[in-house]
C-alpha cells in the first residue's frame, strides 16, 4: 500500500503539465526590444536589455518556502526505540493571492487563495529519545513536489506531570520546477503533554515555534524568447545590445512560524489536526496514520 501511494504521488506530479499553479518566472522581468532604436536608426543587429524584478522573486519564493516547509504534525514525544509510523497529510495553505508576485508568478495569473498539498511522512524511533523522518509532498495543480528529512530529539519525555519538550532540525528541497532552485531548512522547539483517556485512547495537545530559512535562486531565464538569437552587442555602439537572458541570484530569507495542534491516538491509529501561523502564509494540516 505504501509503495503504491508513493508511486501514485510521483505519477500525478509527472503527469501534471503546465497546470495553473506552475511557475512562470520570466514574467518577473521587463524587456523593451526597441529600447535604443528609433525609426531613423532601427536596431538591425541588436537592441534591448532585461530588467529583473528581484522584489517579486523574493516574495514569491518566500511564500513558496512556507508552502513546502516541513510540517510538524506530531507531539514532542518520540516513537521510542522500536517505534515506526506512517502518516498521510493534507495541508491547506492560505496565501495572499491578490499580490502581484502571485498574479504574475503562476501559469494562469489567477491563483486561488488556498493551495492544497498532499504529504507522505515516514518516522522511525531511535535510542536516546531520537527520531528521524522522511517526507514527500506534492502541490496539487502543478508539477512541483518536495522531498525532505528531519531529526528530532526529545529533551524530556514520559515523566509524570511534566510536559514533553523536543527540538528538531529539518531540510527539504523542491523538485519539478525547471526554473527554480528552492531549499528550506530550519529548526523548531515544541512542547506537549499526553493524556490517557480510558486506557485505549490518548489525546496530546502540542505547540511550538519554528525558525525557517528559505534559500532560493533561479536557473537561466529568457525575457524575450520570441527572438532566438543569443545575447550579442553592436561592435560600433556599446549601448546597443541584445541581452534578454537573466538569472536571480541566490538569496536566503528567514521566516518565523508558530504552530499548535492535537493528536488523537486510538489503538495504533493516529489523527492530528494542526494550525500554523507564518509570515505571509498560514496553514491548516490534517493527518491520519498508524504508529507501530
Amino acid at each position: 500500500m505504501l509503495a503504491c501511494s508513493v508511486a501514485a504521488l510521483a505519477f500525478v506530479a509527472g503527469e501534471a503539465q503546465a497546470r495553473e499553479n506552475d511557475l512562470v518566472l520570466t514574467r518577473f522581468a521587463t524587456f523593451d526590444y526597441n529600447q535604443y532604436g528609433t525609426d531613423s536608426n532601427p536596431c538591425e543587429l541588436a537592441c534591448g536589455q532585461v530588467q529583473p524584478d528581484d522584489d517579486s522573486f523574493s516574495k514569491l519564493t518566500s511564500d513558496l518556502g512556507e508552502v513546502f516547509a516541513p510540517r510538524f504534525s506530531n507531539p514532542a514525544e518520540t516513537l521510542g526505540e522500536a517505534g515506526f509510523a506512517v502518516n498521510f497529510l493534507t495541508s491547506v495553505s492560505f496565501i495572499q493571492a491578490q499580490e502581484p508576485h502571485w498574479q504574475e508568478g503562476v501559469e494562469d495569473r489567477d491563483p486561488s487563495s488556498t493551495l492544497l498539498t498532499g504529504h507522505l511522512q515516514l518516522r522511525k524511533g531511535l535510542p536516546f529519545s531520537f527520531e528521524v523522518a522522511g517526507d514527500m509532498s506534492y502541490l496539487f495543480d502543478s508539477e512541483m513536489f518536495a522531498m525532505g528529512a528531519h531529526v528530532k530529539w526529545a529533551l524530556n519525555e514520559g515523566f509524570y506531570y511534566m510536559p514533553d519538550v523536543a527540538v528538531r532540525g529539518s531540510v527539504n528541497t523542491l523538485l519539478g520546477a525547471d526554473t527554480l532552485n528552492l531549499v528550506t531548512a530550519g529548526w523548531d522547539v515544541s512542547i506537549s503533554k499526553d493524556f490517557g483517556l480510558g486506557g485505549v485512547v490518548s489525546l496530546a495537545p502540542f505547540l511550538g515555534y519554528q525558525n525557517l530559512y528559505i534559500i532560493s535562486s533561479s536557473r537561466l531565464l529568457n525575457a524575450y524568447p520570441q527572438d532566438p538569437r543569443p545575447p550579442q552587442s553592436d561592435p560600433n555602439d556599446a549601448t546597443r545590445i541584445f541581452s534578454p537572458e537573466f538569472v536571480f541570484s541566490q538569496r536566503t530569507q528567514t521566516v518565523n512560524r508558530f504552530f499548535m495542534g492535537a493528536r488523537l491516538n486510538v489503538w495504533i491509529l493516529s489523527f492530528v489536526a494542526e494550525g500554523m501561523i507564518g509570515q505571509n502564509v498560514n496553514q491548516l494540516n490534517f493527518s491520519a496514520g498508524v504508529d507501530f
